[in-house]
């Protein structure tokens, strides 16, 4: 299946979920995700999170953020890191948002591409998106954050996709590393494409990246 038709896919039925769409705490998880992340210290905490594993006591509507929960930490990520934090939302608020607009299959299959961007770009963030997986490290020399969704095995679709942040680091000395996060692996690489092919299973392939451009903390 072609990216475009993958993306297409994923924005539709995110639309048809009636349920969710533009109420107000569909799912009715969010005062119960406000307890479960204060217990576990992730309120007002600057770190960024690495490991969705851990989340599995955090819902996302009708599943968990461990099962499905890849593009809202993404999001999560990227907002913590931009501009130092300063459009930052707490993990439950930013679940409840996607679930009233973009979740797929009641949260089963995470969130779309498309309303990812569409989101950043609400918050006033200068957002390109590319489904185009040779665009991606073009698009990375003058994006310091990213958001990179892959299929886990680009010759089955049903490995399933994953979806991660990516900043960008620019060294004094005039060195360029992209830092993924929450994706399996935790070294530096020195392009997107070089990453993607480090990723677990070694047989990844790019589906999207949404590329933040402009401030850069590095």
């Amino acid at each position: 299946m072609k990216n475009e038709s993958l993306i297409k896919a994923s924005t539709l039925l995110a639309s048809v979920n009636l349920l969710s769409r533009n109420r107000k705490d569909p799912y009715g998880n969010l005062s119960a995700n406000y307890i479960k992340v204060k217990d576990m210290g992730l309120l007002g905490r600057s770190s960024l999170i690495d490991d969705q594993s851990s989340l599995a006591d955090i819902a996302l509507g009708r599943s968990n953020m461990a099962a499905a929960g890849c593009e809202v930490i993404a999001v999560f990520n990227l907002l913590k890191r931009y501009n130092g934090g300063a459009k930052a939302v707490e993990l439950p608020d930013l679940i409840e948002i996607f679930e009233r607009n973009g979740a797929v299959l009641s949260g089963r299959f995470g969130v779309s591409p498309q309303a990812m961007a569409d989101y950043l770009k609400d918050l006033g963030l200068k957002t390109n998106f590319t489904s185009d997986q040779s665009d991606f490290d073009v698009l990375a020399q003058y994006c310091p954050h990213m958001i990179v969704t892959v299929m886990n095995d680009g010759t089955n679709i049903f490995k399933q996709i994953h979806t991660f942040y990516v900043a960008r680091e620019d060294t004094p000395d005039g060195a360029r590393y992209f830092r993924p996060y929450n994706a399996g692996i935790r070294d530096r690489f020195r392009s997107i494409e070089d990453l993607i092919r480090a990723l677990p299973g070694g047989k990844a392939k790019g589906i999207s990246m949404i590329g933040i451009s402009g401030e850069s903390r590095y």
